[in-house]
């Protein structure tokens, strides 16, 4: 047998197992903990594991951990993504068991939400500024930084090749867990981490977008510098900030809050395209484009790497 298809052939072996599909089929909609496996299988903790051991060796799927708990969910890319859609594509999506697990899991879902506290959605009005900002040009790879409860994922998500937010808070990343695979977007990942030191290599991301984070942050040059690190060559960014948060932040001599979000850029080694004041019944936000230099300006590397 010729080499290249021996990962493939354990593949299928692994595959080949009636709670193991059921386990393909469920992690393929979202990220789920081992006691929330147990809860909607209804099987014990013990031979859950095992399973998801085979299929985690086989490359099926993802295991990773995020402070307390230790995730699983299917791959978001790559050629075994490919191959667990194909293998799921030929059950019966009608069969009763997949359908009980499907409800058992939007149970999950619903205490997730209610279990957790996430700050509120953005203003409708902002979301469609927001998109036309971004216009025609395509989103591909998505990183959203300080994600919460996971709203501008699931307003990107499905125009993204690959959609990843992070969070600092696992409490935040449960609500959005929730939220964004509850909408269908299966391919979304969400990562504990620090937007001082994103867990990603450059240049990995086409778009990246922060809400309401930049304002209340420590070091908000160092995060968008940080930012910029992940981002392509021409990779564009899209904050959103309080306008009055922005006013108690400003260094401008003239308190002017777009002067300050236009410097921190130039600072970070991003060129402002167009900076957007909205005015809501919610209040007064900024919504702001700038993308990445190439290369990035030495002063804004070593401002990221200091504070690495």
């Amino acid at each position: 047998m010729a080499e290249p298809f021996l990962p493939t052939l354990a593949a299928l072996r692994a595959a080949a197992e009636p709670t193991r599909l059921r386990l393909l089929a469920l992690l393929a909609r979202g990220e789920l903990t081992v006691g929330e496996i147990c809860e909607i299988l209804g099987q014990s903790q013990p031979r859950i594991s095992r399973h998801l051991k085979v299929l985690t060796d086989a490359g099926l799927l993802d295991r990773f951990r995020e402070q307390n708990w230790v995730y699983y969910r299917a791959p978001s890319t790559g050629p075994k993504r490919e191959l667990v859609s194909q293998l799921l594509a030929l059950l019966d999506a009608e069969d009763d068991v997949l359908q009980r697990d499907r409800r058992r899991l939007g149970v999950i879902m619903v205490q997730r939400q209610q279990a957790a506290t996430a700050p509120p959605a953005l203003p409708t009005d902002i979301d469609r500024i927001l998109l036309d900002s971004l216009g025609d040009q395509p989103v591909g790879a998505l990183l959203d930084v300080g994600t919460g409860s996971g709203h501008l994922l699931g307003l990107l998500g499905a125009q993204a090749s690959r959609a990843v937010g992070v969070d600092i808070s696992s409490e935040a990343l449960r609500v959005a867990r929730s939220n964004v695979h509850s909408a269908g977007l299966s391919h979304c990942e969400l990562h504990h981490g620090d937007m001082y030191n994103l867990p990603f290599a450059a240049p990995s991301f086409d778009t990246a977008t922060i809400d309401r984070v930049l304002a209340q942050s420590d070091l908000p040059v160092v995060a968008l510098a940080e930012i910029a690190r992940t981002l392509k060559s021409g990779g564009r960014l899209v904050v959103v900030e309080d306008f009055d948060r922005l006013i108690e932040r400003s260094d401008d001599p003239q308190n002017n809050p777009l002067a300050t979000l236009r410097t921190w850029f130039t600072q970070a080694g991003l060129e402002c395209d167009r900076i957007h004041p909205v005015d809501t019944e919610h209040g007064l936000f900024v919504v702001a484009l700038a993308r990445r230099l190439s290369p990035v300006p030495a002063a804004a590397a070593a401002t990221a790497t200091a504070a690495a």
